[in-house]
């Protein structure tokens, strides 16, 4: 081709409106693509005010805006957005690029614009989200030199407003607790340098506080550069509060039960004691009487030995429950055949395993994703098992792997397990005062199966019990429990603790079946790129 298209041509073929009105907001001119955005033909629109379709809410909005430009100039990047009417009636969102006529020599000014109607919509139904969302939705430039955005939230949870905030954009560090603050300000510098975070802090005073936030976030990166940094702040105070609580009923169990039960056993074991003397060296009738007494007594003593050490074991299996509530680290695959095995051999070094038949059917190679309490779950059925069955006791350890989970069955030929002892655990009625389960043995299980993904399941009859613990398949695609997903420990950071009376800081330890080992943290999703200002 040896002649060039005419301007105008290629004008038509953008897919962008493009046209020019005069000082006064009159159409002089429209592009072919008027048609297909609007419904009109160009020539409809020549002549008219271009104002005159803009929605009511946004028309002053509008013409402000393109008056004081024509007034006092208007940089070549301006743009507008705002709301147009339609041939048919309807209503689009458009985005209008402004230009001057100095810029392009036209005898008027240029307007390039694009239905955003879609962007649009989305973004207001993230806003109206926002808008209701108790958590503080937040995002910075990667400096925290300036607020890109921000719920109203904020007032809510940091006692600041939005203008205050966007007006000193690091106002929320004030509020932050003075022993937690260089923590804070050291996880915004790793945001800063694209790396995500995830921390619990105090807002508060140093006497004070108010309560505990969770905050994780993201880096907002665009061709390897971090351009903004986004996350959420999360009210936790409740679960602090909790967790205070299960420290408090740990501290309970391990120490006042246990202690006071130690007595109580010793000193029946002392009546025991006495008691087996005075029997052996009766002699006369009376020497006979007191021995009938003795033997009483030791009766008795036996029983009182018997409920302590029952107590104690609660106690302990209870202390067992509440560290397993208070632990935050996810399942991992595990071998199942291992942890059978470690639960039968558990199981039978504390049982009389003379008088046990147990039978293991167990695939080798097979991985659960699942917790390493898993084998003690499994011993506490099988312990179970022996304990009431009132024949020789034959229990069978089934594992199979249906569908994309692993299922632990435990058969037994003791008396089904009473319905208020396992109804309750499987939410088919709930706890009353008549209605309760009195072991923690069986709770035990079921939160070991839980916060692993899984479930706890009873079919009991005359000829026995099945109770099968049903875990994820650590070989299948699954996703983890959402209250288990928290992030690597090196990108976590906690501070100390404090009681939520405001009482001397704490750091909290996690007990795990009587061994103290160091609290994880905590398990966020990280909000990313919801916001762009």
């Amino acid at each position: 081709m040896s002649r060039q298209p005419e301007p105008e041509t290629l004008i038509d073929l953008a897919q962008d409106k493009i046209a020019v009105i005069d000082e006064t907001g009159r159409f002089r001119y429209l592009n072919a693509a008027t048609h297909k955005l609007l419904g009109f033909e160009p020539n409809e629109l020549i002549g008219t005010d271009a104002f005159e379709l803009v929605h009511p809410e946004d028309v002053d909005r509008v013409r402000a805006a393109f008056e004081t430009a024509v007034q006092n100039g208007i940089q070549s990047d301006a743009t507008l957005e705002y709301r147009y009417k339609t041939a048919d009636g309807d209503w689009l969102w458009l985005h209008t690029r402004v230009y001057p006529p100095e810029e392009t020599g036209i005898d008027g000014w240029a307007l390039s614009s694009r239905n955003v109607t879609a962007a649009v919509e989305s973004r207001r139904r993230l806003e109206t989200i926002a808008s209701t969302s108790p958590d503080v939705l937040w995002m910075f430039t990667p400096d925290w030199s300036e607020l890109l955005f921000v719920n109203e939230a904020i007032s809510s949870v940091y006692g600041i407003d939005r203008e205050t905030l966007r007006e000193q954009p690091q106002a929320f560090v004030e509020v932050v607790h003075p022993d937690d603050r260089s923590a804070v300000l050291d996880q915004m510098k790793r945001l800063s340098a694209g790396k995500s975070i995830n921390l619990d802090y105090r807002i508060g005073t140093s006497n004070t506080w108010t309560r505990w936030v969770r905050v994780p976030g993201q880096p907002v990166v665009e061709d390897d550069e971090v351009v903004a940094v986004t996350g959420f702040a999360r009210d936790v105070t409740d679960e602090y509060r909790r967790k205070r609580q299960l420290t408090v009923m740990d501290n309970l169990l391990r120490h006042t039960i246990r202690n006071d039960m130690n007595i109580v056993d010793g000193t029946a074991e002392q009546i025991a004691a006495r008691a087996n003397d005075a029997l052996a060296t009766a002699e006369s009738s009376a020497d006979l009487d007191a021995a009938a007494l003795a033997a009483d007594l030791l009766d008795h003593a036996e029983t009182i030995r018997r409920v302590a050490d029952d107590l104690l074991t609660s106690a302990e299996k209870q202390r067992g429950v509440i560290d397993l509530l208070r632990r935050r680290e996810p399942p991992k695959p595990l071998q199942v055949d291992s942890l059978v095995e470690t639960a039968v051999n558990n199981a039978l070094s504390d049982c009389d395993a003379a008088a046990a038949e147990i039978s293991v059917d167990c695939p080798d190679g097979l991985r659960a994703l699942t917790h390493p309490e898993l084998d003690y779950a499994i011993t506490e059925l099988i312990e179970n098992a022996i304990e009431h069955a009132t024949t020789t006791p034959r229990v069978t350890v089934e594992v199979t792997a249906p569908d994309d989970h692993v299922a632990i069955t435990v058969q037994d030929n003791a008396p089904p397990i009473p319905a208020d002892e396992h109804n309750p655990i499987t939410d088919s009625w709930e706890m009353t005062d008549l209605n309760h389960t009195a072991g923690m043995g069986l709770w035990l299980v079921y939160w070991i199966a839980d916060r692993s993904g899984g479930k706890l399941t009873f079919n009991t009859n005359a000829d026995g019990n099945e109770v099968t613990i049903t875990v994820p398949n650590a070989d299948c695609d699954l996703t983890l429990p959402e209250a288990d997903q928290i992030p690597p420990p090196e990108t976590a950071v906690q501070p100390a603790a404090t009681e939520p009376d405001g009482g001397t800081p704490f750091r909290s330890s996690e007990s795990v079946f009587g061994a103290d080992v160091p609290e994880s943290s905590t398990d966020p999703n990280a909000s990313h790129d919801l916001f762009s200002g």
